[in-house]
C-alpha cells in the first residue's frame, strides 16, 4: 500500500501549512511495558533535518535494503509531526526520548537568555572538552544538564545500572547528548577531526575512541570531490535546478555540482573538515564511528538491553546551505538511504534481525529557499530591521528615556527567534508595567505590513489556553518555558525567515507543517510492516523505546505507542 504524499510539493506545503492539527491536547503515555517484545538494543536514528515528504517524494529512487527496507518491513509512519513550535535541533533531540515538549523539558530552542546570561542547550563552562588523555579548556563543554525531563536512557539505567549501556553520537554535541539523559556511558561528538566528549562524563575518552582518533579516518576524503552518487539520474527532474538565487556555497564548496572537500588549500585544514560535515561524507564518517562502538562496547551481546543514538548531522549542514528543493539534498537523502541499507546488514549480523529495535526520525523539518518559493511574499526578514522598528517606535512614545545608569538606550535587548527580550533598565525608566510596553509593541508589529509579522504571543497568552482549533498558538505554547523565554514571540508569515544582510540558504524554527513534519519509522520483532496514516509525534519514541526495552515510560512522556503498533 503507497501512502498519499503528505507533502509531496510547494503547493501542498501551502495547503498544509494551516492545517487543523493533528491530535489534540497530549495524553499520558501508557506505563505497562511488554515483556514479550524485550530486544537487546535499541537504536535511535535521526536525520537533522529531514522533512517528512522526502521519504515519499524520493521513494522510488531508494534502493531495496534502506528506507524501503524499513517502510516495507516496519512501521512507516507518514503523519508525524511536532506538537510544538520552536522546531530546532535541541528541542527536538531533547523530545525524542523524553516524550515531552518544551514546557516540561525546558529546552526550548539551541540557547536561550536565563538570569541574565545566554544559557546554551548542552554546555556549562564548568566543564572541559575531553578530546583523548588531557582534558582541554571549552568554549562551554557538553552537559545534559539544561534538560529537566529524564529520558528512557535514564530509566534503562535506573533499572540497569551499569548493566545496560547507553551512547549517543552525532556531530554535534547537543545531538549526541540531550536524547542520552543524564547517565550515559558516553556521549561523542566532534571537533574538527577530533571525536570527544566532556568532563561531565569522563576524564578520558574510551580506548576504542582513541584508537578511531588514531586512525585519522576523517582524513580520508582530503582532494575527493563529492559528486553526484547518480550520475545518471535527472536530478533537475526530482529536486530543482542545481543553481538558483538563494543557495550558499558551504566551505569553500561552490554553489553546484561537484563540490571541492580541501577549501581551497593544499593541506588540511579546519575548512577541510567543516567541509566533510558539509556533505555526505560526514555520515560516512559517523557510521563508522558508531559501527565501531558497537563493536567494541558489544552493545545488543546478552539479555540486558543497550541503547544507542545515532545522530547524522551531515543533512542538516547541507540543508541550510542549499536549500531542501536542491540537488545537494537529494543526493544527500539517496546517500543516507544506503547508510541506513549498511547499518541494518551491521546490525543483522551484529545483533541477530530480530535482536534490535530501530527508530528513525528527524529533529525538524525545513522551509523552501525564499527566493524560489512559489508562494506570495516569501521573504528573508532582517533581524536587525525589526530590532530598529521596535526602537523606533517605543522611543518615539517615550523620547527622553535615558536609563539610570546612562548605558544602552536601546529597547531591544535580545532576538532569539522567535523571543523577543526587551530592555530591562529602559522598561524599569519608562515608569510603564512590562506587559503594557509589550502589548504597545505587538500592536505595532501587528499594523506593519512590511514586517511580515503574521502573529505574536505574549507571556500572558501563552500562560493561558487557546481553542484546540488554533494550532499555530498550540504549537507555541508547547514551547514556552517562562523562565527561559523572552517578553513575546513572533512568529513571521509563512515561508519566510529571520535573516541578516547577504543571508543565503535556508532554515527552520516555526510552527508551519514543513517544519513539523518529519518522518518516523519503526523496526523490530512483533511490528507489522507497512504505512501507517495514523497521526503521531516524534514524541512517540519515548513511549514506543520504553515498551521494546521493557521498562516504564519516562515521568514526563505525554505521548503514547501508536495504536497500530499495539
Amino acid at each position: 500500500m503507497r501512502p498519499t504524499p503528505a507533502l509531496g510539493s510547494l503547493a501542498a506545503l501551502f495547503a498544509a501549512v494551516l492545517a487543523v492539527g493533528l491530535f489534540t491536547s497530549p495524553k499520558p503515555a501508557t506505563p505497562t511495558p511488554r515483556a514479550e517484545r524485550k530486544v537487546k538494543l535499541a537504536v535511535l536514528v535521526v536525520f537533522d533535518q529531514m522533512r517528512g515528504d522526502f521519504l515519499e517524494r524520493w521513494r522510488p529512487l531508494f534502493g531495496p535494503n534502506g528506507f524501503a527496507r524499513l517502510q516495507r518491513d516496519g512501521a512507516w509512519f507518514t503523519h508525524c509531526h511536532y506538537p510544538y513550535g520552536v522546531t530546532t535541533t535541541g528541542p527536538g533531540h531533547a523530545s525524542m526520548l523524553t516524550g515531552a515538549c518544551a514546557d516540561a523539558h525546558g529546552i526550548v530552542d539551541n540557547a536561550w537568555i536565563e538570569d541574565g546570561h545566554l544559557q546554551y542547550c548542552a554546555g556549562d563552562p564548568k566543564y572541559w572538552f575531553v578530546p583523548g588523555e588531557k582534558p582541554v579548556k571549552p568554549k562551554n563543554a557538553g552537559t545534559p544538564e539544561p534538560l529537566l525531563s529524564e529520558t528512557v536512557a535514564d530509566v534503562l539505567k535506573e533499572v540497569h545500572g551499569a548493566k545496560s549501556k547507553v551512547f549517543g553520537l552525532s556531530f554535534k554535541d547537543r545531538s549526541a547528548i540531550l536524547p542520552t539523559g543524564k547517565r550515559a556511558d558516553g556521549a561523542y561528538w566532534f571537533e574538527g577531526d577530533t571525536v570527544g566528549t566532556s568532563t561531565y562524563y569522563a576524564d578520558r575518552v574510551h580506548p576504542w575512541v582513541e584508537r578511531f582518533n588514531a586512525s585519522k579516518f576523517a582524513d580520508k576524503w582530503f582532494g575527493k570531490d563529492w559528486t553526484r552518487f547518480r550520475p545518471e539520474l535527472d536530478y533537475t527532474r526530482w529536486s530543482g535546478p542545481d543553481d538558483v538565487r538563494g543557495e550558499g556555497s558551504g566551505k569553500g564548496q561552490g554553489v553546484t555540482f561537484p563540490h571541492p572537500t580541501t577549501g581551497g588549500k593544499p593541506t588540511r585544514t579546519a575548512t577541510y573538515y567543516d567541509a566533510v560535515v558539509n556533505s555526505p561524507f560526514g555520515n560516512d564518517l559517523l557510521l563508522e564511528l558508531a559501527k565501531a562502538c558497537v563493536t567494541a562496547e558489544r552493545l545488543g551481546d546478552d539479555d540486558v538491553p543497550d541503547l544507542l543514538v545515532i545522530s547524522f548531522s551531515s543533512n542538516d549542514v547541507i540543508g541550510h546551505t542549499w536549500g531542501p528543493d536542491s540537488h545537494e539534498v537529494l543526493d544527500v537523502t539517496l546517500r543516507s538511504d544506503a547508510v541506513v541499507a549498511d547499518l541494518l546488514a551491521f546490525l543483522d549480523a551484529k545483533v541477530g534481525k530480530d535482536q534490535y529495535l530501530l527508530g528513525i526520525t528527524a529533529d525538524h523539518g525545513v522551509c523552501p529557499l525564499p527566493e524560489v518559493s512559489k508562494v506570495p511574499g516569501a521573504a528573508r526578514v532582517g533581524t536587525g530591521e525589526l530590532a530598529d522598528f521596535i526602537n523606533a517606535h517605543l522611543t518615539k512614545k517615550f523620547p527622553a528615556l535615558k536609563p539610570a545608569d546612562g548605558k544602552d538606550s536601546r529597547w531591544v535587548d535580545s532576538i532569539i527567534f522567535p523571543w523577543v527580550r526587551l530592555n530591562e533598565r529602559l522598561v524599569k525608566a519608562s515608569g510603564q508595567p512590562l506587559a503594557a510596553l509589550v502589548e504597545e509593541t505587538v500592536k505595532a508589529l501587528a499594523e506593519d505590513n512590511e514586517k511580515r509579522v503574521m502573529r505574536t504571543f505574549t507571556r500572558a497568552e501563552l500562560a493561558g489556553t487557546f481553542p484546540e482549533s488554533d494550532v499555530i498558538a498550540n504549537r507555541m505554547k508547547r514551547s514556552f518555558y517562562p523562565s527561559r523565554c523572552g517578553d513575546f514571540a513572533v512568529v513571521l508569515q509563512p515561508y519566510s525567515l529571520p535573516a541578516t544582510k547577504g543571508s543565503t540558504g535556508t532554515g527552520h524554527g516555526t510552527p508551519f507543517n514543513y517544519d513539523t513534519h518529519v518522518p518516523l519509522l519503526v523496526y523490530g520483532p512483533g511490528i507489522r510492516g507497512g504505512v501507517r496514516t495514523e497521526p503521531t509525534t516524534p514524541q512517540a519514541m519515548a513511549s514506543i523505546f520504553a515498551q521494546w526495552l521493557n521498562v516504564r515510560h519516562p515521568k514526563d512522556a505525554a505521548f503514547p505507542v501508536p495504536k497500530t503498533l499495539e
